[in-house]
């Protein structure tokens, strides 16, 4: 299945290229430019040209973008997990300050309320790959 922010790139290419085999004239056309004047049909040739540049510098794009794209959602992952992590971490010592301040239940409440984040972070992950059908 191809990826949807790609589509309209892959279809805009498709008309590039249509445009690009008509961008040129044919040889009798280039033959006749060229007895007007021999500049014009050089300048033909090196529009197309750059034009065939400016192609190969997209289509590099586009595939570094697309190579770019997993890794940057996985840096993204490992973020939020090092995210969630510390915050666990910060409301377990929380919990454990209020406690031994002579709040055992808020304690408790803070420390429940972080660990209990961490593990629905944790789970919603799981099921998100599953429905993804990929586990990395």
């Amino acid at each position: 299945m191809k990826e949807p922010e790609f589509l309209d790139l892959e279809e805009t290419e498709s008309k590039v290229d249509d445009y690009l085999t008509n961008l040129l004239p044919s040889a009798e056309t280039l033959a006749q430019y060229h007895n007007l004047g021999a500049e014009a049909a050089d300048r033909i040739i090196a529009i197309a040209e750059k034009e065939q540049e400016h192609r190969h510098k997209m289509q590099e794009k586009l595939v570094d973008a697309r190579l770019l794209a997993p890794r940057q959602a996985r840096n993204e992952r490992r973020l939020w997990q090092i995210f969630a992590f510390s915050l666990a971490v910060v409301s377990v010592i929380c919990g454990s300050i209020a406690a031994m301040l002579g709040e055992p239940i808020a304690g408790e409440i803070i420390s429940f309320v972080g660990v209990f984040g961490l593990v629905v972070v944790f789970i919603a992950k799981g099921r998100g790959q599953e429905a993804e059908g990929n586990y990395k």
